[in-house]
């Protein structure tokens, strides 16, 4: 019984990941990061379809999945 127990730690430690690539714009948004780093103003430009808050919310749920790493850099 200890080893489903563990077991259980470890996928309740995947549903940040599991959540955040659910959505079909999360995924867009990492293939889009797959070259290069980007800025918040560069993805917004590349979906436009969403706002900036819209960006900073999946850039959220992404960065508790532990999928992109952010940072900030003056305005940026």
């Amino acid at each position: 019984m200890k080893e489903i127990a563990a077991r259980r730690v470890d996928e309740d430690e995947l549903d940040p990941v599991w959540k955040a690539l659910s959505d079909a714009t999360r995924r867009a948004i990492l293939d889009f990061l797959r070259d290069r780093p980007r800025t918040t103003t560069e993805i917004v430009e590349a979906f436009p379809h969403l706002s900036r808050f819209g960006v900073m919310k999946h850039l959220e749920v992404l960065r508790r999945a532990h999928l992109v790493q952010t940072r900030e850099a003056g305005r940026q």
